[in-house]
């Protein structure tokens, strides 16, 4: 049987937060979304009732997509840090109850992704305090949609350089969450395990590296991983000065952390990409290095860039710029600059214009009324929270009051 037709988006990952009030928001939903064709990016607006409007750093993200389609969405709400999931098909954010401690510092650290049966989803969050010191780390996973469990990973004794993580990002791919450190290497399990294994897996070096430059919001702009035709691929601007740079991509040899390593590279001078006549027919400025963003999900040899406000894509085996579009971002931070705003959002082609009650894909959310609006869930999650019991040793997930709060489905908003 053919694979069902998909089409994909540039999602910006930062959502605008509008009032519950406005149009934009259709009948009994609190989500907007605004589709553009690549390479203009896409982006979500949310009802201010499910999340606050915050100052220039504490903006709310998209932290995470699922294969599905389904987002991730954290930020600050009337009960603290709350994480989301977001459905385009029923335009709804579907509550999460959260652990209670959390903050935005974790929100490049947080995944989330379909058990083999796609039949439960689950959010997994990284803490990584004890990697530099032990070569250890633990993980913090939903049992449900209204409870937390930890789980602390089995002997990570091979992994090397151990040092302090400064997570970049999370991908979901073939049943696996590949957190990243753009400065360091890749740590990926199966979050569903007991005891969870990760796998390292070091990035290429080369020896005209641009220093890394950890900007708070972007992050590094001259460093990318993301998913493409099936394989995860690693993206480098590199060169000793700015005449000689040049693009490199590598592909990891196998979806199994255990066995991967990094294969098949592609060294693209930029010079050339300058050269070509389809980069000077864009309007582009030559001898400027951009931010690199994406990688195309199905054409690997395709990576998107960002220069000030144009995004455009080239194609690096033919050294030719194949789309170009200026766009304006109008929450902060205000534009694209690397590839922590942006995702390569797939989705089944139509979902895009479907919208109303009872249509999920979520097999694991049936989407009852446990809640009968956001209200209701943040006054009944604010419940759960205080109820947990205080303790250094775990993040208080048992002797809640479960009976009263059935976790065998999502949680409705």
């Amino acid at each position: 049987m053919a694979p069902a037709a998909e089409e994909w988006f540039i999602l910006y990952g930062v959502p605008k937060v509008a009032a519950e009030e406005e149009t934009i928001f259709q009948e009994s939903t609190n989500v907007s979304f605004t589709f553009n064709k690549a390479p203009l990016p896409s982006h979500v607006t949310v009802a201010d009732n499910a999340l606050l409007r915050t100052g220039y750093f504490n903006y709310p993200y998209i932290a995470a997509t699922d294969r599905c389609g389904i987002l991730l969405l954290c930020g600050h709400s009337k009960i603290g840090f709350t994480y989301y999931l977001c459905d385009p098909l029923i335009r709804r954010t579907l509550g999460i109850v959260p652990p209670g401690d959390g903050d935005l510092s974790c929100r490049y650290s947080v995944g989330l992704i379909s058990d083999r049966s796609d039949k439960h989803l689950m959010v997994a969050e990284l803490n990584p305090s004890s990697l530099a010191e032990h070569g250890r780390v633990t993980l913090r996973c939903t049992v449900d949609m209204c409870s937390w469990v930890e789980k602390e990973s089995a002997e990570c004794s091979d992994i090397v350089g151990r040092r302090e993580w400064c997570g970049d990002g999370v991908l979901t791919h073939k049943f696996f969450l590949w957190w990243f450190d753009l400065s360091y290497c890749i740590l990926a399990c199966d979050p569903f395990a007991n005891e969870p294994r990760f796998h390292q897996i070091m990035f290429p070096s080369v020896p005209d590296a641009v220093p890394f430059f950890m900007n708070p919001i972007y992050g590094d702009v001259h460093r990318c991983l993301k998913v493409s035709n099936g394989r995860l691929r690693y993206v480098q601007i590199h060169g000793t000065s700015p005449e000689k740079m040049e693009v490199s991509m590598w592909t990891l040899s196998s979806s199994d952390p255990s066995d991967a390593k990094w294969t098949n590279r592609l060294d693209v001078p930029f010079e050339k990409i300058w050269d070509d006549p389809s980069y000077r027919s864009k309007g582009l400025p030559p001898q400027v290095v951009p931010a690199v963003a994406l990688v195309h999900p199905m054409r690997a040899s395709e990576v998107y860039f960002c220069l000030a406000t144009h995004i455009f894509s080239v194609n690096l085996k033919e050294k030719k710029t194949v789309d170009c579009a200026e766009f304006r971002i109008q929450v902060p931070p205000h534009k694209i600059c690397s590839s922590r705003l942006v995702h390569a959002w797939r989705l089944p082609v139509g979902y895009t214009k479907q919208s109303g009650p009872g249509l999920s894909r979520v097999m694991e959310c049936e989407f009852v009324t446990r809640w009968s609006s956001v209200e209701d869930f943040h006054t009944k999650a604010d419940m759960i929270i205080r109820s947990r019991p205080k303790s250094h040793d775990d993040w208080g997930l048992e002797d809640t009051d479960e009976d009263r709060y059935d976790s065998d489905t999502t949680d409705e908003i």
